[in-house]
């Protein structure tokens, strides 16, 4: 078995350091060769310093750096620039168990899948009495992903073969941190099943996501939510080919439902978390305006397709 492990990052040396000292613990099962990758974004601290220094038993450690902004670039640079059949995503933030790395590879080897869909938990100092489970879905938890048949994978725990991606060229670059915000792993994972490739799951091999509190603010939630509208919209007019089903109306009648709800609930403002209606109401009203301006635009895939179109 030959496999890459892939880490994306961007200015948090000190969360990667961590990360890198968890991945000394993976076990390496036998005739097992890997790699670990890391992809830096563009980072102004000291990542450079972090990798260098690291030190991982049997997994020789790569630096790439990939200058063109965005999280999906980063991942497709590392595509590229690895050498294994097997393809493992994951975080800067995480804590793998040991049994991570063949326990993900097993169901491609066997034959049963052509990807695998990760488990991903919040670390516990960073739960809240108030998430629910659609707070902790955005923080990337992997509670909602169907067991037994998974229709989509989570970024910070997923494996694919290197043979998917003759259908599937890799990660749509206008979706992503650095770019809307949001949504290229669950395209790529639909345009996997598009191409009918096999998804399974090892929810069972969960890695811990120890993200910055920062994520837990309300202003973070509040731009999640944005991000998220707009990444769905975008999805929904160049890949799903939406008709069109949000008009001047339907944006103006968004934002008029958002700001009665906050004048009519919203008596104090908390510094951390955030109401799930809320959410739920910058979402759509995010996602009906991006559409109504993505709609007249050309589309930039076929209905569903898995490669998107090259313009001139």
């Amino acid at each position: 078995m030959h496999a890459s492990i892939i880490i994306v990052t961007r200015n948090r040396a000190d969360d990667l350091r961590l990360t890198l000292d968890a991945m000394r613990a993976l076990d390496i099962p036998d005739g097992c060769e890997a790699e670990l990758l890391v992809v830096d974004n563009g980072s102004t601290d000291h990542t450079p310093e972090v990798v260098k220094n690291s030190a991982i038993p049997a997994i020789p450690v790569r630096y790439i750096v990939e200058s063109k902004p965005g999280l999906s670039h980063g991942r497709n640079r590392g595509i590229a620039e690895s050498t294994g059949q097997i393809i493992l995503f994951t975080d800067d933030d995480v804590r793998p168990p040991a049994g991570w790395l063949a326990g993900m590879c097993e169901p491609i080897l066997d034959g049963k899948a052509d990807a695998v869909a990760g488990g991903v938990k919040i670390a516990p100092d960073l739960l809240r009495p108030w998430m629910t489970p659609m707070h902790r879905s955005w923080l990337a938890s992997s509670e909602w992903l169907e067991r037994g048949k998974p229709q989509s994978m989570v970024g910070a725990n997923m494996v694919f073969s290197r043979d998917v991606l003759a259908r599937v060229p890799g990660f749509d670059t206008e979706l992503g941190a650095g770019a809307l915000g949001s949504g290229e792993e669950s395209l790529f994972s639909s345009q996997l099943l598009a191409a009918g490739c096999r998804i399974a799951d090892r929810l069972d091999l969960c890695m811990e996501h120890h993200f910055q509190a920062s994520r837990l603010t309300r202003a973070s939630w509040l731009d999640s939510a944005v991000k998220l509208g707009i990444s769905h919209a975008y999805r929904g007019h160049h890949w799903e080919h939406w008709g069109c089903r949000f008009g001047r109306s339907k944006v103006m009648l968004a934002a008029l439902k958002l700001s009665t709800w906050r004048s009519r609930y919203l008596k104090s403002v908390p510094q951390e978390g955030c109401s799930e209606q809320e959410l739920k109401l910058v979402y759509h009203c995010a996602m009906v305006r991006r559409h109504f301006q993505e709609r007249g635009k050309t589309r930039k895939y076929e209905k569903h397709g898995l490669v998107k179109r090259a313009f001139a």
